[in-house]
């Protein structure tokens, strides 16, 4: 087996390849300029002052890298690499796509290649092979500097406006100087939000043994969000857990398709979506977020299916639920049945089903007569009449409160 040569000494057409890469670094600068403006074209986006400075300038170095750990017959170095790397993070910050910037070191390396090797001949096919396994080890080592710097950066900068946007959210539900926090995080506060307090279903995956469950909550509410992002763009603010949370919506001028945007996200997720919404200036988002909360915890009380619903849709359950000595009094009327929890199931599924006792009897696997005597048992323990107007009405409005204060 023939032993590779230094790196000093690897000669192509009788001149050492460092030397030719040394003497002919003007051209071959310009060369690689050019051919990236032709084959990339995000390159030739660029401002003529930012090719001509900082791209060249980033190319001259690589070059230079290249012919000194030849010369040297080594890889490259830490300062080296440092240099590549900080190139990438200024075309992170100036938000150039990463593939374009590799492909450029890939178009950079075929131009060293064919300076390097242009006079070779027949009898420099070893040294021009080794030459060659050079090269494509500087591309490696040079791609993994730019991949690095790059999303270092990106992950620096996606932190960044992460920890914005939950200080901006945070300042618009607990109170503060909006405004000033907006400003100094970059970001345009919209004239109103859509405010939604959601209840997300659990997914399949949560209760699968074989996934974890972590896993599963965190792909769910990527999912969801994104959704919205897809509908509002980049302007959603939320915090949300696995069983839900807080979702503000910017609002660019009116729209009566909320309802299917939700749905679109439940189905995104996989999951079922039970939301509170009303509509705040930022300056109101507080105010309405708690009262959004509440209308939530209504809807829960009572049992609503999945959907998006307005403080209008539930105006009665909502003030019947409201704490207070009549509160109180209306759930504490419902305690002599806190020692017979069937006639509790009875009664809620009787009110459930529009006071049907033959479908109640359905539910609950009785006969109709078995519901006729529990809801006697009711009147009996309660005072109240079920099957009476008023009766109904007062135990109506007893559920509810009783569902309020022992949710």
């Amino acid at each position: 087996m023939t032993e590779h040569k230094c790196g000093g000494d690897l000669t192509l057409g009788g001149q050492r390849v460092h030397e030719r890469l040394t003497r002919e670094e003007p051209e071959l600068i310009a060369r690689v300029l050019r051919r990236i403006q032709e084959e990339v074209s995000d390159y030739r986006r660029l401002p003529v002052e930012e090719l001509t400075g900082d791209i060249a300038g980033i190319t001259r170095q690589a070059v230079r890298a290249f012919a000194r750990s030849l010369r040297e017959d080594r890889e490259l170095n830490a300062a080296e690499l440092r240099e590549v790397g900080a190139s990438a993070v200024r075309r992170a910050e100036e938000g150039f796509p990463l593939e374009a910037v590799l492909t450029a070191y890939h178009v950079g390396a075929r131009e060293i290649f064919a300076v390097g090797s242009a006079s070779s001949g027949s009898a420099d096919v070893a040294d021009l092979l080794d030459v060659a396994d050079r090269v494509l080890a500087f591309v490696g080592t040079v791609t993994g500097a730019v991949t690095r710097g790059y999303l270092e950066e990106l992950r620096t900068k996606v932190g960044q406006e992460h920890t914005a946007r939950r200080t901006l959210l945070s300042v618009l539900v607990d109170g503060g100087p909006v405004d000033v926090v907006a400003r100094s995080a970059g970001i345009t506060l919209p004239a109103r939000y859509l405010v939604l307090s959601v209840e997300l279903g659990p997914h399949a995956d949560e209760e699968s043994p074989e996934v974890d469950a972590e896993i599963a909550v965190r792909r769910k509410l990527r999912r969801f969000l994104a959704a919205f992002e897809h509908a509002c763009g980049d302007g959603v603010l939320a915090s949300l857990d696995g069983p839900g949370g807080l979702v503000l919506l910017p609002l660019a001028g009116r729209r009566s398709d909320w309802p299917a945007v939700l749905d679109a996200a439940g189905r995104a997720a996989g999951v079922t979506v039970l939301a509170a919404a009303e509509t705040a200036a930022p300056a109101e988002v507080r105010e309405v977020a708690a009262q959004t909360g509440e209308v939530l915890d209504v809807l829960r009380w009572f049992g609503r299916p999945p959907g998006l619903y307005h403080l209008d849709d539930v105006l009665v359950e909502y003030q019947l639920t409201r704490p207070g000595a009549a509160r109180d009094r209306l759930a504490a009327a419902l305690e002599p049945l806190d020692a017979h929890p069937e006639l509790v199931e009875t009664l809620e599924t009787y009110l459930a089903l529009d006071t049907n006792r033959r479908r109640a009897a359905a539910r609950l696997h009785v006969h109709p007569n078995t519901v006729d005597y529990r809801l006697r048992r009711v009147r009996d323990l309660t005072g109240i009449d079920p099957l009476h107007p008023t009766g109904l009405a007062r135990l109506t409005a007893a559920t509810a409160a009783r569902r309020a204060t022992h949710p």
